[in-house]
């Protein structure tokens, strides 16, 4: 089976539960907005392909779970991601607050030179 792409991105949606890292996944993939809100378990993913410059790019978004109980599991993505989004609620102050949180984590445990 031939490849369907030429070069392929990991990225990875990190943030706290309801931020709407879920939602803006199904927009930009499915050009679809869900305003119901599902708390994930752990990890999904979406994937979407298009051409630039005549290169098959597939970018592969890696959607996490923001509970605490799940940062555990979600951290181990950090290591294969090659770019990470940190995603808040501009109309929740306290998800705002906790980006100095999620920076941390991904000095952690995200390589430097993955």
């Amino acid at each position: 089976m031939e490849k369907q792409y030429d070069v392929l991105f990991r990225l990875l949606l990190i943030r706290d539960s309801g931020v709407g890292k879920t939602c803006l996944l199904c927009h930009f993939t499915d050009n679809e907005f869900h305003s119901s809100h599902i708390s994930k378990i752990g990890v999904d993913f979406k994937m979407k392909t298009r051409e630039v410059d005549g290169i098959k790019v597939r970018v592969q978004i890696w959607d996490t779970a923001g509970q605490e109980r799940y940062q555990t599991i979600t951290k181990q993505y950090y290591r294969w991601a090659q770019g990470i989004f940190s995603v808040y609620d501009i109309s929740s102050e306290p998800s705002y607050q906790h980006i100095m949180k999620w920076v941390s984590a991904v000095d952690e445990y995200a390589p430097e030179d993955p």
